[in-house]
């Protein structure tokens, strides 16, 4: 320990400090004294008055209050910090949470939608199919009816029917097969 004389409002002083303090308390002395020096000469109530204005002004800049931890101030101070960062995510996660809801919706009436047309073309595909089915069972009707009657030109047997014609009927009615199973999606017959 190390004795120090400081002067306040015109009197010495002998404070003990500790070593490498020295500076630090003269400068604390100081700055009692020039809040002191505004007051009227009653020494010992204008140093009390000196001290608590310098303390308040302390205080009042670290932000603490008189007899209150700066711990704990900075505890709450991140505590009402991370409350207000609870709020913001709270807001974000409702937010969020509505919108996944809206995209549910939406594509669950867009699947319904798909399927609604789906099913629609898949009935008309059918419609179309069987028609062509129909058609083709006339034509190979016809085709055979064709073979087993006679033809108007010619002596009446179908014997002198035209040889490239029965071959061309045929080949047509593998084209109409063909078509049908390519509209069915089935695989084509050899």
């Amino acid at each position: 320990m190390s004795t120090l004389d400081i002067r306040i409002g015109g009197r010495e002083f002998a404070i003990s400090c500790g070593p490498g303090d020295e500076e630090r308390v003269r400068a604390l002395a100081t700055t009692i004294d020039e809040y002191f020096q505004p007051l009227a000469p009653r020494f010992s109530q204008n140093l009390l008055f000196a001290c608590l204005r310098a303390a308040d002004d302390v205080f009042e800049k670290s932000g603490v209050s008189p007899g209150e931890d700066p711990e704990t101030r900075q505890l709450r101070e991140r505590l009402a910090d991370v409350e207000q960062e609870r709020d913001r995510l709270e807001a974000a996660l409702s937010s969020a949470t509505d919108a996944r809801g809206r995209l549910e919706r939406d594509l669950r009436q867009a699947r319904e939608e798909a399927a609604a047309r789906n099913d629609a073309e898949n009935k008309a595909q059918a419609e179309r199919i069987a028609t062509l089915e129909e058609r083709c069972e006339e034509l190979q009707h016809q085709l055979e009816d064709a073979r087993t009657q006679s033809l108007p030109f010619g002596d009446g047997d179908g014997a002198e029917m035209d040889d490239d014609l029965l071959p061309a009927l045929e080949r047509f009615a593998g084209l109409l097969e063909s078509c049908a199973d390519k509209l069915e999606g089935r695989p084509q017959s050899a």
